[in-house]
């Protein structure tokens, strides 16, 4: 090729590396930066009367981060059931544990509760008593005296129920209140029977060689009993807390039944002092385990809505609340089901 027809070549080629000089070279687009984690909601959960490994299914929630997967820091407190639901009806509580003839007996007052999920399947209240004293029965009640925590609380509605499905003569029967302190009275013979949770005394008096009887209040009459309990403004306003709590505290209670052992050891972590008397609050815990159990065919936080009304019905006719109260509404299992805990 000659000189001369290279020239107009070299002047293309020339051209094009001016051209592509002044074009903007290409930008990458920068990584977004990582977002910060949202703060977590911060939930006062209210349980029973004090710390406990019957409690096991909150601690183990807590510990395995069952809560915190649901991005929710929870602080637990204990007292009495009767004063949290009020707190709950004000919304000054958004969750407490409370049986559900509580939140019956709350929406007579007026209190906007609902319950939302479950936890004990069947109603842990018993009339309990040493084989000696001959009583097996409803019956055999009449003419002795009974020892209950107060006339307040689930303990006081079971006994009105069994008294409501027996007939048992109210006035031939002397209820004492006594406090929490019920295997103590009735080993000391300060009563003849009392109300206690099925787990507590009973278990106490058979650990110290007392052969026990045990009338179970559900063997009677069916109430709803334990669960997790909220209030309208916190279902209207923030239904995923709801849902958070429920499937929490339901892979709680799913994780215990299935690690006994190691949700013991978690319990003991949270209830240090239940360790100087491991023995006993090992019984306790391992007599839980009935009531922490669905019936067959009833999935894992599901409610019975059949025991509802009847129970509404009871309490009206007893004088527990002074209205008929209408259950349809006041509990649901609709976040049980969505949580999607077997």
């Amino acid at each position: 090729m000659t000189p001369k027809r290279l020239i107009p070549i070299l002047i293309l080629l020339l051209a094009s590396l001016l051209l592509s000089a002044c074009v903007a070279p290409t930008v990458l687009p920068a990584e977004a930066p990582p977002q910060a984690p949202a703060t977590p909601t911060h939930v006062q959960l209210s349980l029973g009367f004090i710390p406990s490994v019957q409690f096991a299914p909150f601690y183990v929630a807590i510990d395995k981060g069952f809560f915190a997967d649901e991005n929710i820091e929870v602080e637990l407190e204990h007292g009495f059931e009767t004063d949290f639901l009020k707190l709950l009806g004000t919304n000054e509580r958004q969750f407490i544990v409370a049986s559900g003839e509580q939140v019956i007996l709350g929406r007579a007052q007026g209190l906007p509760v609902t319950y939302v999920a479950t936890w004990y399947h069947k109603f842990p209240v018993v009339i309990f008593a040493p084989t000696s004293s001959g009583i097996r029965t409803p019956e055999d009640l009449v003419g002795h005296k009974v020892g209950i925590p107060g006339l307040f609380g689930a303990s006081y509605i079971a006994w009105k129920a069994l008294l409501h499905a027996t007939g048992l003569p109210e006035d031939q029967i002397t209820l004492e209140s006594i406090g929490f302190t019920q295997a103590a009275a009735v080993s000391e013979g300060l009563v003849d029977a009392a109300t206690d949770y099925a787990v507590n005394g009973p278990v106490q008096l058979r650990l110290a060689g007392d052969e026990v009887n045990v009338i179970a209040v559900d063997d009677y009459l069916q109430l709803p009993s334990n669960g997790l309990v909220t209030n309208e403004t916190v279902l209207r306003e923030n239904p995923e807390l709801v849902q958070g709590m429920v499937r929490a505290m339901l892979r709680g209670i799913r994780y215990t039944l299935d690690h006994p052992d190691e949700a013991f050891d978690i319990s003991l972590k949270h209830v240090p002092e239940a360790a100087q008397a491991v023995e006993t609050n090992r019984a306790i815990y391992d007599a839980s385990f009935e009531f922490w159990t669905p019936p067959a065919g009833r999935p894992l936080g599901f409610t019975d809505p059949e025991i509802w009304p009847a129970t509404a019905q009871f309490m009206y006719e007893a004088g527990l609340v002074d209205r008929l109260v209408d259950t349809q509404g006041i509990w649901t299992n609709d976040f049980a089901q969505a949580a999607g805990v077997q």
